[in-house]
């Protein structure tokens, strides 16, 4: 029975070393607790350190004696102290365990659309990392910063590091954060960017041909309905297709294929995406048009293939962006585009070919000009029942 109840005193003992070694370590944690937290943790410390106190005696037998007495009445005591201090939290836990869910859950769902899953999980353990007071920032998964640097072959989900800084400055009134400029030890990044070179992607612009005279004859509340619904239709065909949407720039909707993720089937993929967001786009319209008429509205979409370097932007809205010659040319060759139909450039056409897909495409008879380019050949993707060899041929029809 004393080996049982010197056990039984050893752990009970290892609780409360581990509350206070836990209070210890993470002291941002401790700050941020509310006192009341702390109080009763420091009071469930005591009651089990009681116990475990009451084992020990027995153990060495002492149970017979004024200091075990008292031992038990102080655990008494501190056992109903700590049931009164609980009282108020019982009612409200529940309520407080389903916000605090809901609120990370939410979280997390608004991050997940911000940036792709490897960069994602860079930016949470960079965060944990600084929550936690370790402030690891020069070591990735095991991986120097000059690891990183020597393995710049390997794909980017191998080569992100880590980056949020721990800003330092204070809010104003508006909960706005200012940097101290003036301390020279608080530089903007305390890591380098994250950014890789991808070879080989397609990009997409789409954006509705008439909509700034549209949206001047409409109510604030009319137009974000039309983008709203015709956004979230694209995003649903984004995340069946495994498409990438990059972001919104007023009605003009940016997708991308072969970046973040890359795939060798970037110009295939994207152009067929293209082609069911016209299709949808055109239903839309149609299903919209007795509210908001939205009659004399198309779509319009461009594509191009090429390398484009892409990273995140960071900053006070740190964003996952693309740069790169690659994307001025797919806007290029949206714009100079005609509503209701995909335009191609000729580097799409010529991996679209390569894939077999040769009669998807419909040579345009003018060239465009494109600044810094001078003249670019493009083609049309051709629609469901388009047949023909140019936009000119009188035999075009469509269904």
């Amino acid at each position: 029975m004393k080996i049982i109840d010197l056990i039984i005193a050893l752990a009970y003992f290892s609780i409360p070393v581990q509350i206070v070694f836990g209070l210890c370590k993470f002291p941002r944690l401790t700050r941020r607790a509310t006192t009341k937290v702390v109080v009763l943790l420091v009071l469930f410390a005591l009651f089990i350190f009681l116990c475990g106190t009451g084992h020990l005696l027995r153990c060495i037998d002492m149970a017979d004696t004024t200091l075990f007495r008292a031992v038990n009445i102080l655990t008494a005591v501190i056992s109903i102290t700590t049931a009164i201090y609980l009282m108020p939290f019982v009612p409200n836990l529940m309520e407080m365990t389903d916000k605090l869910y809901l609120e990370a859950t939410t979280s997390k769902e608004i991050i997940a659309k911000m940036y792709p899953p490897q960069i994602r999980e860079r930016l949470l353990n960079r965060e944990r990392s600084r929550m936690d007071g370790t402030g690891s920032a020069a070591m990735v998964d095991g991986s120097s910063t000059r690891e990183v640097e020597m393995n710049i072959k390997e794909p980017i989900r191998h080569r992100i590091q880590e980056f949020i800084r721990r800003r330092s400055g204070k809010e104003d009134k508006l909960g706005v954060v200012h940097p101290n400029q003036n301390d020279p030890e608080n530089d903007l990044f305390d890591s380098d960017p994250i950014a890789d070179d991808f070879n080989d992607t397609s990009i997409m612009f789409a954006d509705i041909s008439s909509f700034t005279l549209w949206s001047s004859q409409h109510s604030p509340i009319e137009v974000f309905t039309l983008l709203e619904s015709l956004f979230c239709e694209f995003d649903r065909i984004a995340d069946e297709m495994g498409v990438y949407k990059l972001s919104t720039v007023g009605d003009c909707y940016i997708a991308s294929a072969g970046v973040p993720y890359p795939r060798d089937d970037h110009a295939i993929v994207l152009t067929q995406f293209a082609e069911c967001c016209r299709q949808r786009a055109n239903d839309l319209f149609v299903r919209l048009s007795p509210k908001l008429d939205t009659d004399g509205l198309g779509i319009r979409i461009g594509i191009h293939s090429g390398p484009v370097t892409a990273g995140v932007l960071r900053g006070d809205k740190t964003r996952f962006d693309f740069f790169g010659d690659t994307i001025n040319t797919a806007q290029r060759i949206e714009s100079t585009g005609k509503p209701n139909s995909v335009h191609l450039s000729s580097e799409t056409a010529q991996l679209i070919e390569l894939a077999g897909k040769g009669d998807w495409l419909l040579p345009r008879k003018n060239a465009v000009e494109a600044k810094g380019k001078g003249e670019l050949k493009t083609f049309w993707l051709r629609k469901a029942g388009e047949v023909g060899t140019s936009e000119e041929d009188p035999s075009l029809s469509m269904v």
